[in-house]
């Protein structure tokens, strides 16, 4: 089963698997992992799956292990090249609700994300909404996003130079992405505060023209952005390939459609991997040299809201 929705559309119900493939992808609902290893694409089929494969519960830090692992993070930013890092990790809470009705909720209550939800023989369950788009758009006009920067939505205090800093990085990395591939005449508006249900973040939107083929190369490159690794990106993958004590799986990567008119994809970011009557968040927060560990702690609390206020 999958069900999504676009902003601004109708739900769709699918019914089918999604199977996995390794040429570049024309067309249809696809699903990329973090580190680009596995993709794959909606098959819609009639009969639906009754068997269902064994999924290892991931891996859970405590708090005491990530604030540890938090204060060296601060301190390699302070004695490196490295300008941020993003530190994710996986909050676990009981599930009351099926991940339907938790779906029909993320429907209804945030409009301006795009919302999914599916269970998939091999992929297993899974649901999110995200509010960063990768890359949009009909023909020759698209448009990406920078989003970076985070706090709660009622903090009416001014941005710090922390997340100004975060919002600056991704931003420019997005330029630079853009006029590697030839595009140059585009226009920015931003950065300006925006609500994403309990979180304000710092955004700022870009808009070009170009072909449909080379929008897709233009996403590639994008990602995954510094907003979900980090600056440099290389050093930052890096980093939380050796690192990170869990597998990101399908947090932070690319989900959506496309095919050869139109192309909408998003960051999968404030998603959940479902297991029976339990539900497992990834959640992350970028560490530049000014973070405080315990305040990126709170961010990542604060991100996993966005499901969990819902159940």
């Amino acid at each position: 089963m999958l069900l999504f929705r676009f902003p601004g559309q109708d739900i769709v119900s699918k019914s089918g698997y999604f199977k996995e493939v390794h040429d570049v992808i024309s067309q249809g609902f696809i699903i990329s992992d973090f580190n680009h290893q596995s993709r794959y694409v909606f098959v819609e089929v009639e009969e639906s799956f009754n068997y269902e494969q064994e999924h290892h519960s991931p891996f859970c830090i405590s708090k005491e292990d990530y604030l540890n692992q938090a204060n060296q993070i601060v301190s390699l930013l302070k004695g490196s090249s490295m300008e941020k890092l993003v530190y994710s990790r996986i909050k676990a809470e009981n599930l009351p609700i099926s991940g339907k009705t938790l779906f029909e909720r993320l429907e209804a209550e945030y409009p301006k994300a795009f919302v999914y939800y599916f269970n998939d023989p091999i992929l297993g369950e899974w649901i999110g909404a995200s509010p960063e788009i990768l890359i949009k758009g009909t023909n020759s006009s698209f448009e990406s996003m920078s989003l970076a920067g985070t706090k709660k939505a009622v903090d009416e205090t001014p941005w710090g130079i922390k997340e100004l800093e975060e919002q600056d990085f991704v931003s420019q990395f997005l330029r630079e992405t853009l006029i590697k591939h030839g595009v140059v005449d585009f226009q920015t508006d931003g950065p300006k505060t925006v609500i994403a249900g309990p979180l304000a973040h710092l955004r700022t939107d870009f808009q070009w023209n170009s072909t449909m083929a080379q929008a897709w190369e233009i996403a590639k490159d994008l990602h995954p952005t510094p907003a979900v690794s980090g600056t440099p990106r290389d050093k930052a993958l890096a980093w939380i390939q050796s690192e990170e004590k869990h597998g990101r799986q399908f947090y932070a990567g690319i989900i959506g459609s496309m095919d050869e008119h139109q192309v909408n994809l998003y960051v999968n970011l404030r998603c959940a991997q479902i297991q029976s009557e339990q539900i497992y968040l990834y959640v992350g927060g970028g560490f530049t040299a000014d973070s405080i560990p315990e305040k990126e702690w709170e961010e990542t609390e604060n991100k996993s809201r966005t499901l969990l206020n819902l159940l």
